[in-house]
């Protein structure tokens, strides 16, 4: 029978169909201090069948589903009593892309992955029931034109959001700080400053990273369209406009913002002991600014405090490290005794003055004075990244240990004396090759199709010495030059399979891409090693992807055509990695019967969308899957989804990581 809080009154009330009571017991208290009532049904006959009401909210729990096709059902049935229907949120247990098919042709305002904390559904709950949205939405309409502003905010305010409109471009900062909007209505031709200009400005700012920003302009410029959106905005509408169709498109943006938000405050993105960003926070950020490259590495720079002491003192590090950063400022914990923080100044002066001027601050809390509490402080800029976010963080970690050991309290930065920049070494690279220290990372692979396979691209990452961690770019070419590729080669080959063994044998099943030279894979018995490793873990079923360079291909087309036959014989496909439009990649392509193409990094990061768009074509009428990687923006998704590629990765998506913990159901390219 269904159960209905007895208290219920007037108040709002929820339906939930369910037979979970694990579900119901702690969820109908925490809904009625909120001023909700909860209606539960265990079968679908008996919520048909309850007494005509207009709930808040229709919760189904699809397991209590006898199939697919019920949830449509209901929805029509819901339709059918008149009025406004309510919105449809769906429960799931399982990860079955079908189940998410059937939610969203269903028209679910929500799908929700269970299990998930009582609380955290509660909260995700009064969202979705507008319990928790009473402040209206902020909109700042920058426009010199009086007119338009005026139209479009008025057009928002009928709409219910609370607007602020500023006239000259040079006031914008002032007016970003004043109001605190949730979202900026851009125009793009304005005296003093554009739009695009001042769209670089804001997004300059790690506080405004994600502040959703939407152009609004009479241009037609399908060019200055895309160089509005490369520079950070999220939509381009012309004028005149609609008015349902502005207000839509502030919605749906509202939305994705509010969205985004609640996925980054959630309990992956904040460290539970220091209330800090976390560590896979804080590389996703990285990873973006990375890619971007330009100017503003110089002027930003990851500031790395290694502590000597225990968690009572890293929890009060904590608070002064946020006491003593700027608003902009991201900190984060990023190792057992250690915090980080992402500072962006004027210039390389200007961050060593910061980093300075931390050390003071910290020597005040007695963290200097106290050996209990010694701090060490150390930086490195981003445009001393080595183009990679661990690298990074493990230049700014080693100059940090530097520090400590020093004993005098004064930041240190990497590539400064005495911390010197580093150069890969010849020595340390084979030492280090040789005595495998070395570690495996894993940069998944999202769809831009609904697809049941996880993805993940893996890379090996090496520890020098003195701890800094090398990517694949820097010290690759000198294993080669040192004869050690093959070396290198069976270690990857060897760790990738012990990976994905793990992900089979914790039920998690993956598929996994990994380099192999065409150097090693010259030998004879190359194949027949290759297959014998995956025979003897048991991976009848799980093939890795074998990856190979086109410009090593280039090199031998013969042999390379032959390995990727020969693999293929044993159900194991190739990737070509560093695909572009030239002549050697053609002929290539020509020969080599990959099932996967890489597209050059160039390429991808291309401003020119024709050439792009025009070799994915080619490469799918070949019938390869195309990838496309270094993905650091939405604008990049945008014109790559143009383009028409299967596969994205990059900064953007998320950087490479120790562990396979992406979340690809949550996977939103749009």
């Amino acid at each position: 029978m269904n159960q209905t809080i007895a208290d219920a009154g007037s108040a709002p009330a929820i339906q939930l169909l369910t037979r979970n009571a694990e579900l119901t017991t702690p969820l109908r208290p925490l809904l009625l201090a909120q001023g909700f009532t909860l209606e539960i049904f265990e079968t679908p006959e008996r919520l048909n069948g309850a007494h005509p009401i207009s709930p808040t909210l229709l919760l189904v729990d699809l397991d209590a589903l006898p199939d697919e096709d019920m949830l449509g059902v209901l929805v029509a049935q819901a339709q059918q009593r008149g009025g406004e229907p309510p919105p449809l949120v769906c429960l799931a247990s399982g990860s079955d892309i079908r189940f998410r098919l059937t939610a969203m042709r269903a028209g679910a305002k929500a799908y929700i992955q269970m299990p998930m904390e009582i609380e955290e559904l509660t909260d995700r709950l009064l969202d979705l029931a507008g319990a928790q949205t009473a402040a209206p939405d902020r909109v700042l309409v920058v426009d010199d034109q009086p007119v338009a502003a005026l139209f479009a905010t008025r057009v928002l305010e009928s709409a219910g959001m609370l607007t602020d409109r500023v006239g000259d471009a040079l006031a914008v900062l002032d007016a970003l700080d004043a109001f605190v909007p949730d979202l900026v209505l851009m125009d793009l031709h304005m005296p003093g400053a554009s739009g695009i200009e001042l769209t670089r400005i804001i997004r300059e700012q790690d506080r405004f990273a994600d502040l959703p920003i939407v152009f609004l302009s009479a241009e037609l410029d399908a060019e200055q369209q895309m160089a509005a959106l490369r520079v950070g905005g999220d939509d381009f509408l012309a004028k005149p406009v609609a008015p349902d169709h502005l207000v839509a498109c502030v919605r749906q943006r509202l939305a994705r913002a509010r969205e985004r938000a609640r996925r980054q405050a959630g309990p992956d993105a904040i460290d539970a002991l220091t209330g800090l960003a976390s560590l896979g926070r804080l590389l996703g950020r990285l990873g973006q600014l990375i890619g971007r490259g330009g100017a503003d590495a110089e002027r930003r720079a990851l500031v790395v405090l290694d502590l000597a002491g225990d968690e009572t003192a890293l929890m009060r590090l904590a608070v002064a490290v946020t006491e003593s950063c700027g608003a902009s400022d991201l900190a984060a914990r990023v190792g057992e005794r250690s915090l980080a923080a992402l500072m962006r100044r004027d210039d390389a002066a200007g961050l060593a003055r910061a980093c300075g001027q931390l050390a003071k601050a910290l020597s005040r809390t007695g963290f200097a004075s106290d050996p209990g509490r010694a701090v060490g402080i150390g930086w490195c800029t981003l445009a001393n990244s080595g183009g990679d976010a661990v690298t990074l963080m493990s230049r700014a970690a080693k100059a940090a240990r530097s520090a400590r050991k020093a004993g005098d309290g004064l930041p240190l930065g990497y590539g400064c004396d005495p911390v010197p920049a580093r150069h890969s070494d010849q020595d340390a690279v084979s030492t280090a090759i040789l005595t495998e220290r070395l570690q495996l990372l894993f940069e998944p692979m999202v769809s831009l199709i609904p697809s049941p396979s996880v993805r993940y691209e893996v890379s090996p990452r090496l520890q020098t010495p003195d701890g800094e961690l090398l990517s694949p770019v820097a010290f690759m070419p000198i294993a080669q030059r040192c004869g050690l590729a093959e070396r290198l080669d069976a270690w990857l080959l060897a760790n990738a399979l012990d990976a994905l063994a793990a992900c089979r044998d914790a039920g998690q099943p993956a598929q996994l891409f990994l380099y192999q030279s065409l150097l090693g894979a010259g030998r004879d018995d190359w194949v027949d090693r290759v297959r014998d490793e995956i025979n003897r873990r048991g991976l009848f079923c799980l093939r890795p992807v074998i990856q190979f360079q086109v410009e090593e291909a280039a090199a031998d087309t013969g042999l390379a055509s032959d390995r990727v036959a020969r693999l293929a014989r044993l159900g194991i496909p190739v990737c070509l990695n560093g695909v572009d439009a030239g002549d050697a990649s053609e002929q290539v392509l020509a020969s080599v019967p990959a099932a996967f193409a890489r597209v050059a990094r160039t390429m991808v990061q291309s401003l020119d969308a024709e050439p792009l768009a025009e070799l994915v074509q080619r490469l799918r009428a070949r019938r390869r899957a195309v990838i496309a990687g270094g993905v650091d923006a939405p604008e990049t998704i945008a014109r790559l989804c143009r383009a028409g590629v299967d596969l994205l990765q990059g900064p953007f998506v998320q950087p490479p990581s120790a562990v396979m913990d992406y979340d690809f159901s949550g996977v939103d390219t749009r």
